[in-house]
């Protein structure tokens, strides 16, 4: 059991595993609006924290530097306007971090490292697709997270009604 060594009173346990079930239920069953939501709040504090930068520290950035800021807030109001072109973006993030490797992997011949090939096909994939269909990438990505809450949910309160 995954959930074993935790020494909490057994009423606690309880609410927890059902806040975590009830959690990714809805997680689940509202994956639209959650993801949506989620990425506009990212964004909003992304903001935030961006205008509180450049406003303690805009004499003493270079212009490099205040171009980089003015991308990311170009690129935070986009975001709130559209939270499925973060997927997008997100998507071309991943395939820069993880084609380059895999195409050395294969231009050598190693193939001796098999997790390493397997991890970057699958984010090559998932890369692509976010690309593709940022819009139902963002919605998996939610019900991923709503099933793995889901699952922690129902083992911890499996865990606690036999522990008795």
């Amino acid at each position: 059991m995954p959930f074993y060594k935790l020494k909490y009173n057994s009423k606690t346990l309880l609410i927890v595993s059902l806040s975590l079930t009830l959690t990714g239920i809805i997680f689940i069953l509202a994956a639209n609006y959650i993801g949506s939501a989620a990425i506009r709040l990212a964004m909003l504090a992304l903001l935030v924290f961006l205008v509180l930068n450049i406003k303690m520290t805009y004499r003493y950035i270079s212009n490099r530097e205040k171009l980089n800021y003015a991308i990311a807030f170009c690129g935070s109001i986009l975001g709130l306007i559209k939270p499925e072109l973060t997927m997008m973006l997100i998507g071309i993030i991943i395939l820069y971090f993880v084609l380059p490797p895999y195409i050395n992997i294969i231009k050598s011949k190693n193939y001796s490292d098999i997790v390493s090939l397997v991890i970057n096909g699958a984010g090559i994939l998932f890369g692509f697709y976010c690309i593709i269909n940022s819009k139902a990438a963002l919605n998996t990505v939610i019900i991923i997270i709503g099933i793995i809450l889901t699952i922690s949910g129902c083992l911890l309160l499996y865990n606690t009604l036999t522990s008795k």
